[in-house]
């Protein structure tokens, strides 16, 4: 689910809505032949733990910590963008925003995170581009939790290199999403912006700045 809404993306999140929906409810589970269909396509259901937790430890042991972060944000994004392509050659959104909030909504069905989308987000298709968001429940925050781990750094950097990828393919720009601050790390909120990478520092200092936090060291993008 995707809520609020600014007033000038609501078409768009309820047109999204209705093709995603279409296509999650189009799910057939065969045991018998090993497979997971969903609109049309075979898909792997995995544990959020093992998708996350165990193959970041695993990683960081060998990598150390932030290569391991910047490869499975790498990784996410890159799935993001083949997402994005299959569902748009299906369901062919109308317009380009169409296809960009297709992509939160997506997340929401595919038990990532649910997206409030905030009132500053500029959502043009040129270097001004800027979406602000918050999750309120990621599934990274989530799995470290109930193990009883706190982060360091910002978490969610899975959840963020998805929307940096499924964004990138519906807009046909680069971008990219920066994670200021994260529940896994003891603050209140997931907040995340996403911008072309030469503006996600000025966004981020203009915002932690007016909020006149210190100490937060932003994720990976």
């Amino acid at each position: 689910m995707v809520t609020p809404i600014p007033p000038i993306l609501r078409p768009a999140f309820t047109f999204a809505e209705t093709l995603v929906s279409r296509r999650f409810e189009d799910i057939g589970m065969h045991p018998d032949r090993g497979t997971v269909v969903l609109g049309g396509e075979r898909y792997v259901l995995l544990r959020s733990e093992s998708l996350y937790l165990s193959w970041f430890d695993a990683l960081a042991k060998v990598l150390g910590e932030k290569a391991t972060v910047d490869l499975l944000y790498s990784a996410a994004r890159e799935m993001g963008r083949s997402d994005a392509k299959s569902f748009i050659d299906t369901y062919r959104p109308v317009n380009e925003i169409a296809k960009l909030v297709s992509g939160l909504v997506h997340m929401a069905h595919a038990g990532l995170a649910s997206v409030e989308v905030l009132a500053d987000t500029v959502p043009k298709q040129d270097d001004t581009f800027f979406f602000h968001y918050t999750c309120p429940s990621t599934f990274e925050t989530q799995v470290l939790r109930e193990h009883g781990r706190r982060s360091i750094r910002c978490a969610c950097f899975y959840s963020a290199g998805y929307a940096a990828g499924w964004c990138t393919e519906a807009l046909n720009m680069h971008l990219h999403v920066r994670e200021m601050v994260c529940k896994a790390r003891g603050d209140e909120r997931c907040e995340f912006i996403m911008a072309p990478r030469p503006k996600l520092d000025e966004h981020y200092r203009r915002l932690r700045g007016a909020e006149a936090t210190t100490g937060n060291q932003p994720s990976r993008g």
